[in-house]
């Protein structure tokens, strides 16, 4: 009622100044640089009301900006990010069939649509490695261990192991408890041939459980084989004999450390250390370089007292192919012609006859009956047989002559092991 009587009242005001404006018209003059210009009171005021209503709504409208712009308007951003999104993904598509060109449009499109977003900075570096994105996504906390990993590929492309380590220790100060960077700082290390390090750190990823038992131990043996090997190299005997005693107590199989200490103990003058050795492995993992090794060890006895000590020593692991075959080499060299074919007749009849085999068997028939067409149908026998086991990359499956602690092929620590069965 207050408010009806408000208007009422300002109502009667208006009429009342209408009617005394009407009474009263008069005139208004305005003289300016020989202008004149003449209006009644009552224009005057009319155009002082619409000066006002104007300068209301130009107010309004600049508030109206400040709060409801609708060039940043939830809608008109959420059409953006959907297209800056559809960039991206374009942008990845184009990457994934090598179309650098390409993916480097869509990502810049994408940045243009999503500045505040890393997604199209991760693309463009991806695309081209420029280091002003490097820098971009350094500069953010939440992508600078994505910046770090693009520095590490990027140093291990290049084979810069040091840099490479630098960059991993930098990644694990943001991410201490990550498994995925302790196995590439063990990995790192392993190829600087930091060995004391790399044993400590792989220490830390069997704490974690990253790895299990057996694959610790054998990864300790290797690292162990290495520090023998640098002591070996350095004049270390003493040193290199106990991490190679270290590396046969981790993995009782590993030959390489076997074939070192057993190096050691005859460079001692020790046959009977080194002969125990070779046996101890041989019960376990026969190997040809294990049977050549025990060979050596006697070098001035009779050919039938050789017969006589290999055949205790196969008798370790008699049922082996590299005992039979160990034995049947030993007999052909002493003409023991029915020793010989009893060993290959077991490999043969068991289906495990090898290359190898076929290849004595053929030697066989040449020394004992002269019989050269017998020989070539076991030649021929032999290029259809399997391969003889050799060393080779539980990874990419490279064959290897000689054993190495890495990998030639895929740099994998570890990778290289004896194959023992075909």
């Amino acid at each position: 009622m207050i408010r009806l009587g408000f208007y009422f009242f300002l109502a009667i005001l208006l009429a009342l100044g209408a009617v005394w404006f009407a009474n009263h018209p008069g005139s208004l003059l305005l003289n300016w640089r020989g202008w004149e210009v003449r209006m009644s009171m009552a224009i005057f005021s009319l155009l002082v009301f619409l000066y006002t209503v104007l300068c209301w709504y130009l107010f309004k409208l600049y508030r109206w900006f400040r709060s409801d712009n609708p060039l940043t308007s939830p809608k008109r951003m959420a059409s953006r990010r959907e297209k800056g999104l559809a960039e991206l993904d374009l942008g990845w598509s184009a990457l994934a069939v090598h179309d650098k060109a390409a993916a480097l449009k869509h990502g810049k499109k994408a940045l243009s649509l999503l500045p505040a977003n890393n997604g199209p900075y991760r693309l463009l570096l991806k695309a081209n490695g420029d280091k002003k994105y490097l820098s971009q996504l350094n500069e953010d906390p939440g992508s600078q261990m994505l910046a770090l990993k693009f520095k590490l590929d990027r140093e291990l492309k290049e084979k810069n192991n040091a840099a490479a380590h630098e960059i991993l220790q930098q990644m694990q100060k943001i991410s201490p408890d990550n498994t995925w960077i302790g196995q590439k700082i063990f990995d790192s290390l392993t190829r600087l041939g930091n060995w004391a390090e790399a044993g400590q750190e792989l220490a830390k990823l069997a704490k974690a459980k990253t790895l299990d038992a057996h694959e610790h131990k054998r990864l300790d043996a290797i690292v162990c084989y290495c520090q023998a090997l640098d002591g070996d190299i350095a004049g270390q005997k003493k040193t290199a004999r106990s991490f190679a005693e270290q590396a046969l107590k981790k993995d009782p199989t590993f030959i390489p450390a076997a074939l070192l200490l057993g190096r050691h103990h005859l460079a001692e003058g020790d046959k009977g250390k080194a002969g125990k050795v070779m046996e101890n492995i041989w019960k376990l993992a026969p190997h040809p370089d294990l049977a050549q090794f025990f060979l050596k060890l006697e070098p001035m006895e009779s050919p039938s007292e050789r017969y006589r000590r290999i055949q205790k020593f196969v008798h370790l692991n008699a049922d082996h192919p590299h005992s039979l075959h160990l034995l049947a080499k030993i007999a052909l060299d002493t003409e023991n012609w029915a020793g010989a074919k009893q060993s290959l007749d077991k490999l043969v009849d068991g289906e495990r006859a090898s290359r190898e085999s076929y290849h004595l068997l053929a030697q066989l028939e040449r020394l004992q009956k002269q019989d050269e067409k017998a020989a070539e149908a076991f030649t021929s026998q032999a290029v259809n047989a399997a391969h003889d086991p050799t060393w080779k990359c539980d990874i990419c499956n490279t064959a290897r002559e000689n054993y190495s602690a890495t990998c030639t092929t895929c740099h994998t620590f570890g990778g290289i092991r004896w194959q023992q069965s075909m």
